[in-house]
């Protein structure tokens, strides 16, 4: 079953919801559960000034925190992982998936429309398209 559970948080209303089920999941399976913020760096073009990302890192620290209080409310100990890299979050998400063997990633859906969607991109539709197991996506 679903002993590693990969359960990605990114600071948005959904994040509770999100922690609580995979947190709920986890226990059902005896499995253990690693939150994940994904911070994606804009790629560098010719000879662009390079990016400060320690504000983004700061950010997702925080919300590493708030997401770990919340599995720790719900029962679970969950570690937790910040990964900072070029390219898009949904890559960053499913590589890791891949190179800690998880077999579930958790996501949630932001509940963008189809126009949205398709402008900006989908962290869990990239997510569900990468990974190398089963992705659930919690709806809002």
């Amino acid at each position: 079953m679903f002993k590693k559970i990969l359960v990605a948080v990114d600071g948005s209303k959904t994040m509770e919801e999100t922690v609580r089920f995979a947190c709920d999941l986890a226990k059902m399976a005896g499995g253990t559960m690693t939150l994940i913020h994904a911070v994606a760096l804009p790629i560098p073009v010719g000879s662009s000034v390079p990016f400060d990302s320690a504000p983004l890192e700061q950010f997702g620290k925080k919300v590493l925190e708030a997401a770990l209080k919340m599995a720790e409310g719900s029962g679970c100990r969950a570690d937790t992982i910040l990964e900072t890299d070029y390219g898009n979050s949904g890559h960053i998400i499913a590589r890791i998936a891949q190179e800690k063997g998880v077999s579930l990633i958790v996501i949630h859906a932001r509940g963008h429309s189809k126009v949205e969607s398709l402008l900006l991109g989908s962290v869990s539709d990239t997510v569900a398209h990468r990974a190398p197991c089963p992705v659930l996506i919690v709806r809002p």
